[in-house]
Protein backbone atom coordinates (compact mmCIF):
# COMPACT_ATOMS: atom_id res chain seq x y z
CA UNK A 1 0.00 0.00 0.00
CA UNK A 2 2.69 2.38 0.78
CA UNK A 3 4.58 2.04 -2.32
CA UNK A 4 1.60 2.56 -4.25
CA UNK A 5 1.01 5.93 -2.37
CA UNK A 6 4.52 6.89 -2.90
CA UNK A 7 4.21 5.79 -6.80
CA UNK A 8 1.09 8.31 -7.00
CA UNK A 9 2.40 11.09 -5.31
CA UNK A 10 5.48 10.99 -7.53
CA UNK A 11 3.03 11.22 -10.61
CA UNK A 12 0.65 13.74 -9.45
CA UNK A 13 2.94 16.39 -7.98
CA UNK A 14 4.72 18.88 -9.41
CA UNK A 15 8.31 18.80 -8.21
CA UNK A 16 7.90 21.63 -5.97
CA UNK A 17 5.49 19.78 -3.88
CA UNK A 18 6.40 16.52 -4.27
CA UNK A 19 9.03 15.96 -1.59
CA UNK A 20 6.48 17.57 1.16
CA UNK A 21 3.80 15.37 0.18
CA UNK A 22 5.79 12.45 0.21
CA UNK A 23 6.48 13.46 4.03
CA UNK A 24 3.61 13.57 4.39
CA UNK A 25 2.57 10.06 3.25
CA UNK A 26 5.30 8.76 5.29
CA UNK A 27 4.16 10.19 8.41
CA UNK A 28 0.66 9.07 7.71
CA UNK A 29 1.85 5.35 6.99
CA UNK A 30 4.24 5.42 10.85
CA UNK A 31 0.96 6.91 12.22
CA UNK A 32 -0.75 4.25 11.39
CA UNK A 33 2.04 1.65 12.20
CA UNK A 34 2.24 0.56 8.83
CA UNK A 35 5.53 -0.15 7.26
CA UNK A 36 7.57 2.79 5.05
CA UNK A 37 8.59 1.40 1.79
CA UNK A 38 12.21 1.64 0.47
CA UNK A 39 12.74 4.61 -1.71
CA UNK A 40 15.30 4.02 -4.22
CA UNK A 41 16.08 6.96 -6.44
CA UNK A 42 16.47 6.29 -9.96
CA UNK A 43 18.58 8.23 -11.84
CA UNK A 44 17.35 10.42 -14.80
CA UNK A 45 16.91 8.37 -17.49
CA UNK A 46 17.86 10.38 -21.04
CA UNK A 47 15.04 10.91 -23.18
CA UNK A 48 15.52 8.46 -26.27
CA UNK A 49 16.26 9.89 -29.77
CA UNK A 50 13.90 8.82 -32.40
CA UNK A 51 15.13 7.05 -35.12
CA UNK A 52 14.43 5.93 -38.59
CA UNK A 53 11.89 2.76 -38.02
CA UNK A 54 13.24 -0.58 -39.90
CA UNK A 55 10.58 -3.06 -42.03
CA UNK A 56 12.05 -6.89 -41.36
CA UNK A 57 10.64 -10.09 -43.42
CA UNK A 58 9.50 -11.97 -40.40
CA UNK A 59 11.22 -15.16 -39.68
CA UNK A 60 10.15 -17.12 -36.28
CA UNK A 61 13.10 -17.13 -34.00
CA UNK A 62 15.46 -14.94 -35.73
CA UNK A 63 13.31 -11.82 -36.56
CA UNK A 64 12.20 -11.47 -33.23
CA UNK A 65 15.70 -11.21 -31.81
CA UNK A 66 17.11 -8.31 -34.31
CA UNK A 67 13.83 -6.31 -33.40
CA UNK A 68 14.51 -7.10 -29.47
CA UNK A 69 18.50 -5.46 -30.03
CA UNK A 70 17.46 -2.61 -32.53
CA UNK A 71 14.33 -1.45 -30.05
CA UNK A 72 17.51 -1.15 -27.20
CA UNK A 73 18.89 1.50 -29.73
CA UNK A 74 15.43 3.54 -29.58
CA UNK A 75 14.82 1.85 -33.65
CA UNK A 76 11.70 0.50 -33.97
CA UNK A 77 10.71 -2.36 -35.97
CA UNK A 78 7.79 -3.79 -37.96
CA UNK A 79 7.77 -7.36 -39.60
CA UNK A 80 5.77 -8.31 -42.52
CA UNK A 81 5.18 -11.64 -44.10
CA UNK A 82 7.78 -13.01 -46.75
CA UNK A 83 4.95 -13.04 -49.17
CA UNK A 84 1.84 -12.43 -49.93
CA UNK A 85 -1.13 -14.01 -50.88
CA UNK A 86 -0.91 -12.11 -54.42
CA UNK A 87 2.76 -13.83 -54.77
CA UNK A 88 1.52 -16.89 -54.64
CA UNK A 89 -1.23 -16.66 -57.33
CA UNK A 90 -0.92 -16.46 -60.71
CA UNK A 91 -1.39 -12.80 -62.29
CA UNK A 92 -4.64 -12.80 -63.95
CA UNK A 93 -3.47 -11.24 -67.58
CA UNK A 94 -1.89 -14.83 -68.26
CA UNK A 95 -5.42 -16.03 -68.23
CA UNK A 96 -6.95 -13.82 -70.71
CA UNK A 97 -6.87 -14.45 -73.93
CA UNK A 98 -5.34 -13.25 -77.25
CA UNK A 99 -3.23 -10.75 -75.26
CA UNK A 100 0.22 -12.03 -76.38
CA UNK A 101 2.01 -10.93 -79.58
CA UNK A 102 2.09 -13.61 -82.61
CA UNK A 103 0.49 -15.04 -85.37
CA UNK A 104 -3.46 -15.40 -85.94
CA UNK A 105 -6.33 -16.82 -88.27
CA UNK A 106 -9.53 -14.46 -88.91
CA UNK A 107 -11.96 -17.47 -91.21
CA UNK A 108 -14.27 -16.09 -93.64
CA UNK A 109 -16.81 -18.02 -94.69
CA UNK A 110 -16.72 -18.62 -97.93
CA UNK A 111 -13.68 -20.85 -96.47
CA UNK A 112 -10.51 -18.65 -97.15
CA UNK A 113 -8.64 -17.07 -93.88
CA UNK A 114 -6.58 -14.40 -92.94
CA UNK A 115 -3.26 -14.73 -91.70
CA UNK A 116 -1.27 -11.96 -89.50
CA UNK A 117 0.61 -11.29 -87.06
CA UNK A 118 1.53 -8.35 -84.93
CA UNK A 119 3.85 -7.04 -82.17
CA UNK A 120 1.45 -5.81 -80.01
CA UNK A 121 -1.81 -8.22 -78.37
CA UNK A 122 -3.44 -9.29 -80.73
CA UNK A 123 -6.62 -8.70 -79.75
CA UNK A 124 -6.04 -4.82 -80.43
CA UNK A 125 -5.07 -6.01 -83.91
CA UNK A 126 -8.53 -7.36 -84.23
CA UNK A 127 -10.22 -4.39 -82.88
CA UNK A 128 -8.22 -2.46 -86.08
CA UNK A 129 -9.46 -4.87 -88.78
CA UNK A 130 -13.17 -4.01 -87.80
CA UNK A 131 -12.17 -0.40 -87.91
CA UNK A 132 -11.20 -0.84 -91.26
CA UNK A 133 -14.27 -2.55 -92.31
CA UNK A 134 -16.56 0.03 -90.68
CA UNK A 135 -14.63 2.93 -92.48
CA UNK A 136 -14.26 0.84 -95.80
CA UNK A 137 -10.46 0.86 -95.92
CA UNK A 138 -9.90 -1.58 -98.67
CA UNK A 139 -6.87 0.20 -99.54
CA UNK A 140 -5.26 -0.48 -96.08
CA UNK A 141 -6.60 -3.85 -94.71
CA UNK A 142 -6.85 -7.22 -96.82
CA UNK A 143 -10.00 -7.97 -94.59
CA UNK A 144 -11.49 -4.72 -95.93
CA UNK A 145 -10.94 -5.46 -99.55
CA UNK A 146 -12.30 -8.97 -99.27
CA UNK A 147 -15.27 -8.13 -97.88
CA UNK A 148 -16.15 -5.57 -100.14
CA UNK A 149 -15.23 -7.62 -103.33
CA UNK A 150 -17.39 -10.07 -101.27
CA UNK A 151 -20.70 -8.46 -100.11
CA UNK A 152 -22.19 -11.92 -99.04
CA UNK A 153 -18.94 -12.91 -97.04
CA UNK A 154 -18.85 -12.60 -93.33
CA UNK A 155 -15.38 -12.41 -91.22
CA UNK A 156 -15.76 -14.66 -88.34
CA UNK A 157 -14.27 -12.03 -85.98
CA UNK A 158 -15.89 -13.79 -82.61
CA UNK A 159 -13.81 -16.43 -83.28
CA UNK A 160 -10.18 -15.26 -83.99
CA UNK A 161 -7.24 -18.60 -83.68
CA UNK A 162 -4.10 -17.79 -82.21
CA UNK A 163 -1.72 -19.82 -84.12
CA UNK A 164 1.40 -19.06 -82.59
CA UNK A 165 2.74 -16.80 -79.87
CA UNK A 166 5.76 -14.84 -80.83
CA UNK A 167 7.44 -11.44 -79.43
CA UNK A 168 10.79 -11.78 -81.31
CA UNK A 169 10.34 -10.04 -85.00
CA UNK A 170 11.88 -12.11 -87.32
CA UNK A 171 10.60 -15.84 -85.99
CA UNK A 172 7.00 -14.46 -86.20
CA UNK A 173 7.69 -13.33 -89.34
CA UNK A 174 8.70 -16.56 -90.77
CA UNK A 175 5.86 -17.93 -88.95
CA UNK A 176 3.27 -16.40 -90.47
CA UNK A 177 4.83 -16.71 -94.16
CA UNK A 178 4.51 -20.79 -93.14
CA UNK A 179 0.87 -20.22 -91.35
CA UNK A 180 0.06 -18.22 -95.08
CA UNK A 181 1.66 -21.42 -96.82
CA UNK A 182 -0.43 -23.88 -95.12
CA UNK A 183 -3.88 -22.42 -95.32
CA UNK A 184 -5.70 -20.91 -98.03
CA UNK A 185 -6.76 -17.60 -97.31
CA UNK A 186 -6.87 -14.29 -99.02
CA UNK A 187 -3.50 -12.05 -98.02
CA UNK A 188 -2.05 -10.01 -100.42
CA UNK A 189 1.26 -10.67 -101.47
CA UNK A 190 3.26 -8.23 -99.58
CA UNK A 191 4.83 -10.20 -96.24
CA UNK A 192 7.70 -12.63 -96.40
CA UNK A 193 7.79 -15.23 -98.80
CA UNK A 194 8.47 -18.96 -98.03
CA UNK A 195 11.60 -20.68 -100.46
CA UNK A 196 9.77 -23.14 -102.19
CA UNK A 197 12.04 -25.96 -101.03
CA UNK A 198 10.05 -25.95 -97.67
CA UNK A 199 6.76 -27.03 -99.36
CA UNK A 200 7.47 -30.99 -99.37
CA UNK A 201 7.67 -29.88 -95.23
CA UNK A 202 5.07 -27.77 -95.39
CA UNK A 203 2.67 -30.81 -97.20
CA UNK A 204 3.47 -33.13 -94.80
CA UNK A 205 2.74 -31.01 -91.85
CA UNK A 206 -0.29 -29.65 -93.19
CA UNK A 207 -1.32 -33.73 -93.66
CA UNK A 208 -0.26 -34.56 -89.72
CA UNK A 209 -1.45 -31.58 -88.06
CA UNK A 210 -5.02 -31.65 -86.86
CA UNK A 211 -6.03 -28.53 -85.94
CA UNK A 212 -8.00 -27.65 -82.61
CA UNK A 213 -11.00 -25.55 -82.99
CA UNK A 214 -10.28 -22.44 -80.75
CA UNK A 215 -12.34 -20.98 -77.76
CA UNK A 216 -14.37 -18.52 -78.88
CA UNK A 217 -13.79 -15.17 -76.85
CA UNK A 218 -16.54 -13.71 -75.38
CA UNK A 219 -14.96 -10.12 -75.30
CA UNK A 220 -14.09 -8.81 -78.54
CA UNK A 221 -16.44 -7.94 -81.17
CA UNK A 222 -19.70 -9.46 -79.95
CA UNK A 223 -21.99 -6.53 -80.27
CA UNK A 224 -20.18 -6.00 -83.80
CA UNK A 225 -20.96 -9.42 -84.99
CA UNK A 226 -23.99 -9.55 -84.32
CA UNK A 227 -24.95 -5.90 -85.80
CA UNK A 228 -23.59 -7.01 -88.72
CA UNK A 229 -25.97 -10.03 -89.26
CA UNK A 230 -29.02 -8.33 -88.30
CA UNK A 231 -27.91 -5.35 -90.84
CA UNK A 232 -27.80 -8.43 -93.36
CA UNK A 233 -30.66 -9.46 -92.55
CA UNK A 234 -32.94 -6.52 -93.12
Amino acid sequence: MGKSLFQRERKICDENHVAGELQHVKRVLQRNQLKTPHQRHKGHKPPSIERCPVTLPYIKGFTDIIGHILRRASIKTYFKPQKKITQFLRPVKCNIPLQDAGVYKLDCECGLSYIGQTKRNIKTRVKEHIADMKHTKSTKSAISEHTLDKPNHYIRFDNPQILAKENRFIPRMMREAIEIKKHPNFNREDGWQVPPVWDPIIKTIKTQTQQKPAARPQDIVGSFCVQRNTNQLH
